[in-house]
């Protein structure tokens, strides 16, 4: 069983159940002026950390492909090192 990391969890449900509630129940401006911030600030930070991450990520494939590339052009240059001697 895989599970989609799109989908939302419980814990993220529970959380966006919570700041609709509070959004939908709220009549001053000004706390849901608040939670608007709080929220752009949190959406802000995830974006920052999920461009981070797939940098990192990037840059490790690249770093494998790289080792694979030296390994493989090291398996084809044995053969001819091989026979010149």
């Amino acid at each position: 069983m895989s599970i989609d990391p799109l989908q939302q969890g419980l814990e993220q449900s529970f959380e966006t159940e919570r700041w609709g509630r509070l959004i939908r129940d709220c009549d001053d401006i000004e706390t849901l002026r608040q939670t608007a911030l709080s929220l752009l600030q949190q959406v802000t930070q995830m974006k920052v950390a999920s461009t981070w991450m797939a940098s990192r990520a990037s840059e490790s494939e690249n770093a494998k492909l790289e080792i694979l590339a030296k390994l493989i052009k090291e398996r084809s240059e044995r053969p001819q090192e091989q026979t010149d001697h």
